[in-house]
């Protein structure tokens, strides 16, 4: 089973990408928030060193905060670390952005991005659009070992709603979709996704399905709103805002009651933008993946956390991901959103998923 533990990059949780991989987790990936986390980069060039077979990638980067070349130079030398075992996972944004009181980027900055970053990391000459110029732009030193732009590098496109998923497909090697265990939604997704890969001319099965689930086991005795408290904090809400959108369009495929929940969630968590009493966006962005806000806990209901959470007793677990693959994903993802308990949960995958697989 491919399986991928993403995080946020604390320069001193390294040892815990060599501990997934010890486990059988196959992939590793790490966020990128320049006011929020470490830098992504600094850690996997130390996760390069002490491992020898996960494949490693942002959790994921963006377009605006490095430019395409800054980017791919950056993967190119991670792939020198670790030659054929990392991949480029890179979005429009959420943190990086929002906690810096920004916008995030737009679908055309980040296609663009990818391109210049695809090309480039295949040692390709490509031009590049920047600060009101195009200038063709290209690796100038491609034997000298300074980087790697011969073992291929994966591109992961984190896509929420239609047009992400659409731009997605004509040239990503996997879409990022936030998902949890409910078929339907999966199914739904898939579909949506292998359509847009043959409209793009593209070969059946060419872009996987990397599922992102919020992880938490169940110990004796523990329910679901331990899982909240002590595991996934306010992260189901993160797929609330992803997906509402998209869920509203297909609101009789995936029914009422759910589509209306997750839409209800996240208006509760992003507030009225126009409202003058709107707390600084440092404020805001403060707690964010360090546990649960005890301000979103009225937000998060049982009904979204069966719908968004990979979470239960370790048979249940085993169960729900099975279901997961059989509905639709090709990687299954878990986020781990509270860097004090991503070791016991990465131990939990391992043993509780992984070791029965």
């Amino acid at each position: 089973m491919e399986f991928c533990i993403g995080t946020c990059a604390k320069i001193d949780q390294v040892a815990m990408v060599k501990q997934a991989e010890d486990l059988g987790i196959t992939h590793f990936g790490v966020g990128e928030g320049p006011l929020l986390f470490s830098d992504p980069y600094q850690f996997l060039a130390l996760a390069a060193q002490q491992t020898s077979s996960i494949a490693l990638g942002t959790m994921v980067t963006n377009p605006l905060t490095r430019i395409a070349p800054v980017t791919a130079n950056s993967m190119a030398t991670l792939n020198a670390l670790a030659p054929g075992r990392t991949f480029l996972g890179i979005g429009t944004a959420n943190n990086a952005l929002r906690s810096m009181g920004n916008r995030p980027a737009k679908i055309s900055e980040l296609s663009d991005a990818v391109e210049v970053a695809r090309e480039l990391m295949a040692g390709r000459r490509i031009a590049h659009h920047w600060l009101g110029e195009t200038r063709d732009v290209e690796f100038l030193d491609r034997q000298s070992g300074y980087y790697n732009v011969t073992d291929h590098i994966p591109i992961w496109v984190a896509a929420g709603g239609p047009r992400g998923l659409r731009e997605a497909a004509k040239y990503a090697d996997a879409v990022v979709y936030c998902l949890g265990p409910d078929a339907d939604m999966i199914r739904l997704i898939r579909r949506e996704l292998d359509k847009a890969v043959a409209d793009a001319g593209r070969s059946p099965g060419s872009v996987k399905l990397v599922s992102l689930s919020w992880f938490y086991q169940l110990r004796n005795g523990e329910t679901w709103e331990d899982g909240v408290t002590n595991g996934f904090g306010s992260g189901p809400i993160s797929s609330c805002i992803t997906n509402s959108g998209l869920m509203n369009q297909h609101r009789e495929e995936l029914g009422d009651p759910i589509v209306d929940a997750s839409i209800t969630a996240a208006q509760a968590y992003l507030g009225d933008p126009a409202a003058s009493d709107q707390p600084h966006y440092l404020d805001v962005w403060a707690r964010y993946l360090r546990g649960l806000d005890p301000r979103h806990r009225p937000i998060i209901t049982k009904e979204l956390v069966d719908y968004w959470c990979l979470y239960g007793s370790p048979a249940e677990l085993r169960e729900k991901a099975a279901l997961m693959r059989e509905s639709g994903v090709d990687i299954l993802q878990v986020f781990l959103s509270n860097p004090a308990t991503a070791s016991r949960d990465i131990d939990d995958v391992g043993h509780s998923i992984l070791a029965h697989a």
